[in-house]
């Protein structure tokens, strides 16, 4: 008779297992696959971020690269995240990058997120500012090439990272970071390009980790807000944010780790100006990255759901067609350009100057984590209103700069109305008419409101 009901029990408990795998199994999960590439020019390039450089590049400190996060929700719900280390994303890679994607693989605009790092220690990637600026034009050339070839290789990695999508698990974590400093330093004189401490900053590093179902980690990718501009040597490397993925991908060889730069269009690292606090920032921030990977994270239900808004925004009042002319004339040859290239347009548009499509995109994992990605280079104002105006009843959120349009400044209003380089300054190194007018900053959040309330919550 024991024997009989111990079979009984072994079988009952035989089968109760066997309904756990079974559930196990057909619960609903996240497919993510990662993939990477390098981008490092295989020659001599002329370097982007300062105008003041004296050649091309001379040698490479850490190879730059591009790499891709696909994430697949229960739904067949797609996402591809893009990372660069570089300057720059011009409409023109913009465009080529999403025709071919959605030729390759079907991925709609939404389903896309393009992010750089700003690396002040990369090539430059526009044909046309070599031009502008008065650079040999052999290097015009050889920007052209590397363009068509970094297109490629974007494709390329794109392509390995969904073909690599697995079922996985996502969940989110966030530690510090301390070396951003706000760089606008206000004086007697106006606000100047030097260390704020107490100017506002933003030292959240959110981090959003991937793992195979049995726990292995395959991918990493992680925020920061600041500038890469530890370091303007002529040798190629990704700063700190490209140390720090080294670094990651050192500490655990089977995972790619992704950096997302956030708004830190008006924040510098210090201190800086040697390859060593290059390193010592990028080990920095991997060590707030694994910080962030101790406690328990967040788990992220297999949930997607993506938006994406051309949110047009308003240029200010420009100078005087008489004063252009005059400019036009400058021996100053970022100024005369500058000038030129609005008489231009003025003349195209018959004195009537057309609003700026700026790239608004939100998305939403799991329901409960939001990641909205800004265009250009935002200043840190934007991540911490949003932060602010959006968490709330247990919604996270994450807040990215450098996303999918980089060309220019992109400034909160109080930053317009203090003057300085990101309000109108920089300005005359692009090809746009000039400052944005102050309702810059209502556009851009009323763009984020909306699409956040639209997407399924």
């Amino acid at each position: 008779m024991r024997r009989c009901l111990l079979a009984i029990c072994l079988g009952i408990l035989a089968i109760s297992r066997l309904s756990d795998i079974t559930h196990a199994a057909d619960k609903p999960t996240w497919k993510a696959g990662a993939a990477k590439v390098v981008i490092t020019p295989s020659e001599p390039m002329w370097m982007a971020g300062y105008a003041g450089r004296p050649g091309p590049s001379e040698g490479v400190l850490l190879d730059l690269h591009a790499k891709a996060l696909a994430l697949v929700d229960a739904q067949d719900q797609r996402l591809v995240i893009v990372t660069m280390d570089l300057i720059s994303i011009p409409l023109a890679v913009r465009e080529s990058v999403l025709s071919q994607a959605e030729k390759q693989f079907g991925l709609q605009p939404a389903e896309i997120l393009l992010n750089v790092s700003h690396t002040h220690c990369g090539p430059m990637i526009s044909p046309k500012t070599i031009t502008n600026w008065g650079i040999d034009p052999i290097y015009v050339g050889k920007t052209a090439a590397y363009v068509k070839e970094l297109e490629t290789k974007i494709i390329e990695v794109i392509g390995a990272a969904l073909a690599k999508v697995q079922p996985s698990k996502l969940s989110y974590g966030h530690a510090r970071c301390g070396f951003a400093m706000n760089r606008r330093l206000p004086t007697e004189k106006g606000v100047q390009n030097s260390p704020y401490p107490e100017g506002p900053v933003d030292h959240d590093v959110p981090v959003l980790r991937v793992e195979t179902t049995d726990g292995k980690l395959t991918a990493v990718l992680f925020g920061y807000a600041c500038h890469n501009t530890t370091l303007g040597i002529q040798k190629l490397n990704g700063d700190y944010a490209g140390f720090a993925q080294r670094d990651l991908e050192a500490a655990y060889p089977e995972a790619v780790a992704l950096f997302l730069m956030g708004c830190g269009g008006d924040q510098n690292p210090y201190p800086r100006g040697k390859p060593e606090l290059a390193e010592q920032h990028g080990r920095t921030l991997a060590n707030a990255v694994e910080a962030a990977l101790l406690p328990a994270p967040v788990v992220l239900e297999p949930k997607l759901a993506t938006s994406l808004e051309l949110c047009p925004l308003a240029f200010g009042p420009l100078p005087s067609e008489e004063i252009l002319q005059q400019r036009a004339k400058s021996t100053n040859i970022y100024e005369s350009h500058h000038a030129a290239e609005v008489l231009e347009l003025l003349k195209a548009h018959e004195g009537k100057v057309p609003e700026y499509q700026f790239p608004v995109q939100v998305i939403r994992l799991g329901g409960k984590l939001t990641l909205v990605a800004l265009g250009e280079e935002t200043v840190i104002d934007y991540s911490l209103r949003i932060k602010r105006e959006l968490a709330g009843n247990g919604e996270l959120v994450w807040v990215a700069g450098y996303s999918n349009l980089v060309t220019c400044y992109v400034p909160s209003r109080r930053v317009l109305l203090e003057g300085g380089y990101e309000a109108a300054g920089a300005m005359i190194y692009t090809s746009l008419p000039g400052p944005f007018a102050e309702d810059v900053e209502e556009r851009i959040l009323h763009s984020v409101h909306q699409q956040w309330k639209m997407l399924d919550r």
